[in-house]
């Protein structure tokens, strides 16, 4: 039920808080010996992708939802966001002896040419607390890089605290934390 204070609409908002970090990638290269095969989305096949994602989720579960219903809605919403920058051939998985255990979405901004960000990074729950994060990361900087982009823009929820790590190992500097609203179609707009 609604409290009564609150409109239909508001009552399906809600209110995140998302840490960002920044670094210059112009010259960078990833600095890991790194031990996986990368193959894009396209080449591994949608269906994988979703099973892998759905295993290693870079969104909230809804309770009640079928968790890959869910994941192909989540996705389709990266690619609408990337608008006409949308590349395929840089949304990777990472294999490790043959076995998909991660994944890396770099993603040039459409609005800013030389600015990207990783869209979307995971690694399955059995592999985690190996540094296989930072490693896979570091991959999508690289591909940042190489796309000739010279910045680097991330950004996680606070409760995701694996990431900040990650973001420091990588040389990335942690700025501003911005609360955001969440509408009930995934649009974030930013409040502070």
């Amino acid at each position: 039920m609604v409290p009564a204070e609150l409109s239909p609409t508001e009552s399906k908002l809600r209110v995140i808080e998302k840490q960002y970090a920044r670094r210059d990638i112009s010259e960078y290269r990833s600095p890991y010996a790194d031990p996986f095969e990368y193959r894009s989305i396209s080449t591994v096949g949608f269906e994988e992708v979703y099973r892998l994602i759905a295993l290693a989720p870079f969104f909230d579960v809804q309770p009640g939802a079928d968790p890959l219903s869910q994941t192909r809605t989540e996705f389709e919403l990266l690619v609408e966001f990337a608008a006409a920058a949308y590349a395929p051939e840089h949304r990777l998985v990472a294999f490790r002896d043959g076995i998909p255990i991660g994944y890396v979405f770099p993603q040039q901004y459409w609005d800013k040419p030389n600015e990207g960000s990783i869209f979307a990074l995971g690694v399955i729950p059995e592999m985690r607390g190996r540094g296989y994060g930072k490693i896979i990361h570091a991959n999508g900087l690289d591909v940042l890089a190489r796309m000739g982009l010279t910045g680097y823009v991330g950004s996680t929820e606070t409760k995701n605290s694996d990431m900040n790590p990650i973001f420091i190992a990588n040389g990335c500097k942690l700025s501003k934390i911005h609360k955001i609203e969440v509408d009930q179609d995934g649009v974030q707009t930013l409040i502070s």
